[in-house]
């Protein structure tokens, strides 16, 4: 397919669904909610994701060589809903771990950033690449780390929410370290969100980690809140 074709094809019924679905009321909800970081249609998520199926049905989604154009298509567009369209369609895209979308994901972190795709993107999105490409883990890390942006940061921090027993201990507890110093609410907050997760598997290394480190009473906090509930 080329770019008219894709845009023919999944973005215009895509449009005309919205259109259909958006509810002013909910839509300008939506926006307060996110703090007017973008414009919203008001389309619930288990609307959204009605639509989605439909459009699937209808006119199939992009392929792992379009995706990345519709990605960026979806990006251009003031509502938010494009942006957790097209997430949520590249999605199945990464389950056979082709690395050239991590450069797509990379374009979505850093684009129209806020939590609601940043964490999105990196427990299920990155999360899924890096776990089918153990080997790249490291060099793109560090890469991320060598830029200023703290939504590459936070993404490094919680890529591994969905690894359960296989999280690599030493990473997250090296990028916890090297990041707790940080004084952005995101990057703190994101510490303890990553080291609660990984507390429900290893408690008693989480205890220790959080003993033996200085972090952020929010970080601190946030980490333990398990620990603390099943005590």
């Amino acid at each position: 397919m080329n770019s008219p074709e894709i845009m023919l094809i999944c973005a215009g019924p895509l449009r005309s669904k919205f259109e259909a679905s958006a509810d002013p009321v909910k839509a300008s909800g939506a926006k307060a909610y996110m703090r007017n970081i973008s414009e919203f249609y008001g389309i619930t998520s288990p609307r959204r994701r009605e639509i989605l199926a439909e459009l699937k049905k209808e006119a199939g989604y992009p392929g792992v060589t379009e995706i990345d154009m519709f990605v960026k298509y979806a990006w251009e567009q003031p509502q938010r809903e494009w942006q957790y369209a097209a997430m949520e369609m590249m999605l199945p895209l990464t389950r056979k771990g082709d690395f050239k979308l991590m450069d797509t994901a990379e374009f979505m972190i850093i684009g129209k950033s806020w939590w609601d795709t940043v964490d999105y993107i990196a427990s299920n999105i990155a999360g899924q690449l890096f776990q089918k490409n153990h080997d790249m883990i490291e060099s793109r890390i560090e890469n991320w780390l060598q830029t200023d942006n703290h939504w590459l940061w936070r993404t490094a921090l919680l890529f591994q929410l969905k690894y359960g027993h296989k999280t690599d201990q030493e990473l997250l507890f090296r990028l916890c370290e090297r990041l707790s110093g940080e004084q952005d609410f995101f990057i703190r907050k994101a510490i303890g969100w990553a080291l609660r997760q990984y507390s429900k598997y290893e408690p008693i290394a989480v205890i220790n980690f959080t003993e033996t480190h200085s972090l952020s009473g929010l970080s601190r906090r946030e980490a333990l809140k398990v620990i603390e509930r099943k005590r």
